[in-house]
């Protein structure tokens, strides 16, 4: 009963899991038709429109119902006691039409709100006009001061409708609006949201959408040329990473139910063997087969669906766990055992006690009623072919727990070799933090360092602060960009083929802050300022890359988007900067006092823990403008730790999957052997009569039970070493059929399977001759 309710508890679980992510309609429009607009670069990476670009889509792409742009930002919000920080996003005016969305009060964008030189309009959601304007009905003369300037108040959206790809959206604002934007086609931040058309899949939309931007590229040879389109289904957008991690999930849980399913039908042959003289007397008196099976599948079902209600109670349990457990899919937050859930575990319930009661039952309802009428009939025939059933059982088990066993080792095995890989530098004791500066409090580039410069010395004054330094794209932060170059003193490539390489900016102290070595020449100094000539920092792959046997001190390196021209002084070692299993790319920094821009990462080496100065550094920040606000105050070693949550979830689940498999079966083996142990108490009993050794008596039972394991093991090796290449993308630097882990699994499986048979086979040896010798 226990392994049965743990069996559909897992499977519930997981399933309900499943249904959140990957089952359930998304709470939108025409969901089913929603898809994802957004460009490519000349290397083929997914990339953003401009609002030129979009509104060509939007004129042009005929195989979409609706098209509307959007990007989501966090925004300043000030007026208030202190300074804060908000979700927003920047959409074009037709973007809640799209959706289908009215307002709760008062209206959405017009028709050239998203212009330029319109006036500035904010929707907002409902908890916002609760908490920011006291749900204040009358929205006429309501007004909200983002990113350093007013906007009116003109309608309010539910709370309940949750923006695509960032549900912590709160105000929306015209795109026009979005910092740093001049309406240029270079000028790049907006992904296209849409439907296609009914009738209209997304192979032909892509088909279209692809010939439109190479229309593009031909009109606008010098914004466009060299880069494509790409159109994706917004569900697919959403779980594609995920979606492999969970179907192997609710394989490894249904792996688990065929065990505990097992360890049922072997239970229910036991039972059987001793009920065979009542059931053999019921047909004498008349009770037809169909009649027999229908009595013992009732009472199989019936121990299923007390099974499955314990299940469910384990499952709601087990959900609390699960989501306590590091992760990070999407719509983990609507994860519950809706009624979908429930029908399913019903469902589980039942078809367990039907597909393995029913071998039982079949096998049962015709018994030989001559042999198990006779007093004292064993039924010889009979049990030899239960006993062969019962083995057949075992070995399943015993296999498909190895291939469980198998799968959990080799996700062990990679997680712990990304955890060993080299970051590029020193997260330990490492703060970061984000703020942006309202552009028009701060226009010029020199007022936007002198900024800058001011944080980052109040902040050092902050006692347990070792150093501070400023980066525009922090690694792990999730901010980051690339840029096209050119070599001046190579061939020009054509225009929009130029090679990528990520760019970024810094601080002097950045790299020593961070703990990135210095590998030659030198980093930014004092004397770096916005009038003087322009220099760079390269990372060692880009060194490798451009300048494999050269010295790429004193090169020059081109923006190929705004001509700016500058020169290497000095190389550093490579940081991975997104995931700990990308491959470092080419990357480049210029120095912050020549590029300060408006939006910063802040890092904080500390001597104390480093969240406890938080507060400390909020106000240093506050002493240079107290309307500056600032978010994502978070250790670095979080941000390295969050990249790879959802493997260790993976890993973490296999490994309890796994390891209550191995119980699983060890239970149903060492049942299976104490019930062959009991029947063979007289055979038992006569050989030790006869003279037999405790040592031959222990070695028959524990041969009897190895064999059925070594059968068991050799079927799931070949099992995991076929099906263990479906996890291939999920392992890092570990192949799918690792000798080591498959070896250590498989002795590991042997060892435990010993114990389970020694137990009942040393119980063998302590039969009494006499005592055996008069059973039955």
């Amino acid at each position: 009963m226990i392994t049965l309710a743990l069996g559909i508890g897992a499977n519930t679980a997981i399933f309900s899991v499943v249904n959140a992510v990957l089952l359930r309609s998304l709470p939108y429009h025409n969901p089913d038709r929603l898809v994802v607009l957004s460009t490519t670069d000349s290397g083929g990476e997914r990339d953003v429109l401009s609002i030129p670009e979009a509104q060509e889509f939007q004129a042009r792409a005929g195989s979409l119902e609706d098209l509307t742009a959007f990007q989501t930002q966090s925004v300043n919000l000030t007026g208030g006691e202190r300074p804060d920080r908000v979700r927003g996003a920047f959409v074009s005016a037709n973007f809640f039409k799209v959706f289908n969305l009215a307002p709760l009060l008062g209206r959405t964008f017009a028709e050239g709100e998203d212009r330029q030189g319109a006036e500035k309009v904010v929707v907002i959601n409902e908890k916002t006009w609760q908490e920011r304007l006291n749900s204040d009905r009358n929205l006429g003369a309501k007004k909200l001061i983002l990113n350093g300037e007013p906007y009116s108040v003109i309608g309010v959206v539910s709370s309940n409708f949750k923006h695509p790809l960032d549900p912590e959206v709160e105000v929306w604002m015209p795109i026009w609006n979005f910092p740093g934007n001049t309406g240029q086609r270079e000028a790049r931040f907006l992904f296209g949201l849409g439907h296609l058309k009914p009738g209209t899949n997304v192979s032909q939309a892509q088909a279209e959408v692809a010939t439109i931007a190479s229309q593009l590229a031909q009109a606008y040879p010098k914004e466009n040329a060299g880069r494509g389109a790409k159109l994706e289904y917004f569900r697919d957008l959403m779980v594609g990473d995920i979606r492999p991690m969970l179907w192997l999930l609710f394989a490894a849980v249904g792996v688990i139910l065929l065990i505990a399913c097992a360890n049922l039908a072997n239970l229910l042959l036991a039972r059987g063997l001793a009920r065979q003289r009542e059931i053999a007397v019921r047909a004498a008196l008349g009770a037809s087969r169909w009649r027999l099976i229908r009595q013992l599948l009732t009472e199989t079902t019936l121990i299923s669906l007390v099974g499955g209600a314990v299940g469910l109670l384990l499952a709601h349990w087990g959900l609390y766990a699960l989501l306590k457990l590091p992760q990070n899919f999407v719509r983990a937050e609507n994860v519950t055992l809706e009624t979908r859930v429930l029908l399913f575990a019903l469902a589980v319930s039942v078809l367990t006690g039907w597909l393995f009661g029913v071998v039982p039952a079949l096998q049962l309802a015709r018994p030989q009623l001559q042999s198990f009428l006779k007093e004292g009939a064993r039924g010889g025939g009979e049990g030899a072919k239960w006993n062969r059933m019962r083995a057949g059982f075992v070995v399943a088990q015993v296999a498909l727990s190895l291939l469980l066993l198998v799968s959990a080792g080799l996700l062990i095995r990679s997680f712990d070799k990304l955890l060993r890989v080299d970051v590029g530098f020193k997260p330990e004791r490492l703060l970061s933090l984000e703020y942006r500066l309202p552009r028009n409090k701060y226009r010029e580039p020199a007022a936007q360092w002198n900024f800058h410069r001011q944080v980052a010395e109040r902040i050092q004054q902050v006692p347990g602060v070792t150093s501070v330094a400023l980066v525009r794209a922090l690694p792990f932060s999730g901010n980051g960009g690339t840029s096209p170059i050119i070599l001046p003193d190579r061939e020009p490539p054509q225009k929009g083929q130029e090679p990528q390489v990520m760019f970024n900016t810094a601080m002097p102290n950045y790299f020593e802050t961070v703990g990135i070595p210095l590998i030659r020449g030198r980093i930014f100094s004092d004397q770096d300022q916005i009038k003087t000539p322009t220099v760079f920092i390269i990372n060692q792959t880009m060194e490798r890359r451009f300048w494999p046997n050269q010295d790429p001190l004193g090169k020059q390196i081109k923006l190929a988007e705004d001509g700016t021209t500058g020169t290497v002084i000095g190389v550093v070692g490579d940081a991975k900067h997104y995931w700990l299993e990308e491959d470092t790319k080419p990357q480049m920094y210029a120095a912050f006092s020549q590029n300060p821009g408006i939006f910063s990462s802040v890092v904080i080496r500390t001597t104390v823990e480093p969240l406890s100065l938080a507060e400390p550094v909020r106000q240093a920040v506050w002493k240079v403008d107290p309307d500056q606000p600032m978010w994502k105050i978070r250790t670095v070693e979080f941000l390295v730790n969050r990249t790879v949550a959802d493997r260790k979830f993976l890993m973490a689940l296999m490994g309890i999957f796994a390891s209550l498999a191995l119980v699983l079966t060890m239970i149903g083996l060492y049942g299976v052997i104490s019930y062959l142990v009991n029947q063979r108490t007289q055979e038992i009993g006569i050989r030790m009569a006869l003279g037999a050794q405790v040592g031959h008596i222990l070695r028959m039972v524990l041969k009897q039970g190895m064999t059925l394991v070594l059968s068991g093991v050799a079927l799931g090796l070949a099992a995991a070493w076929l099906l263990t290449r479906l996890i291939s993308r999920l392992l890092y630097q570990v192949s799918a059929t690792d000798p080591l882990t498959f070896t250590v699994i498989a002795v590991l499986l042997i060892a435990v399977a010993l114990l389970a048979c020694y137990l009942p086979a040393r119980r063998a040896t302590k039969v009494d001759p006499m005592v055996a010798l008069r059973y039955e």
